[in-house]
């Protein structure tokens, strides 16, 4: 996952000069991004509105916390952004201290906007391609959030003791993985709505004005 962070000043050229910043760490990180993500950030960082922040494709984890929440002092013991086996995520557990989690994130994305009617037209985008949560975080530097509304969270040991047996795990991890590709076919459905914005001229002309109907 990239850092988040935003732009302050928009008087002059200063969309381009962050966009090119953005994009150059977008470039320097480029061996940190997951790889089922990947086409669909350089997709969207070709139109010259957007440019791609902090971004997941999803993922399944086990998370050793002192207090649930407490993302300062957790601990990962498992992360993987597809299928695993279930002995694979059994040994994680094994090795948690602490309160340890079973936890399954959908994918989310930030995207920069060079202004609000740009992060209006990209979260119509996102929700015509299915993602029902999609809002701005940020107004004054327009960036807008999208993410997937499937997530599992479960506590799977506590001081090292499992308080779920291996073969209910399996059942978990297999309903955590149908969510994970479930989630992100979305991603899919958005790289798509994009690309046909591309084969029309969209990308290529460096403004969007398009008008979408929202889901039902």
């Amino acid at each position: 996952m990239l850092e988040l962070r935003g732009w302050r000043s928009r008087k002059g050229g200063c969309w381009e000069e962050y966009r090119t910043e953005k994009l150059q760490s977008f470039n320097r990180s480029i061996h940190q991004i997951d790889p089922e993500i990947l086409p669909l950030l350089n997709l969207i960082n070709s139109f010259p509105d957007f440019v791609t922040l902090s971004s997941c494709s999803g993922r399944i984890v086990i998370m050793d916390m002192p207090d649930f929440g407490n993302k300062s002092e957790s601990v990962f013991l498992g992360k993987w952004h597809g299928k695993v086996d279930l002995e694979e995520v059994w040994e994680a557990i094994k090795k948690g201290k602490r309160v340890t989690w079973f936890i399954m994130h959908p994918p989310i994305l930030h995207v920069a906007c060079r202004d609000m009617q740009k992060a209006e037209e990209f979260m119509s985008i996102a929700r015509k391609a299915g993602f029902r949560r999609a809002g701005v975080i940020s107004p004054s530097r327009n960036i807008v959030e999208i993410f997937s509304l499937e997530k599992m969270e479960m506590v799977v040991a506590v001081n090292g003791d499992p308080v779920v047996t291996k073969e209910s795990l399996k059942i978990q991890l297999e309903f955590a993985i149908e969510k994970l590709e479930r989630s992100r076919s979305r991603l899919l459905r958005l790289e798509n709505e994009l690309r046909r914005l591309e084969a029309n001229g969209v990308g290529k002309s460096g403004r969007l004005n398009i008008k979408v109907k929202e889901p039902s």
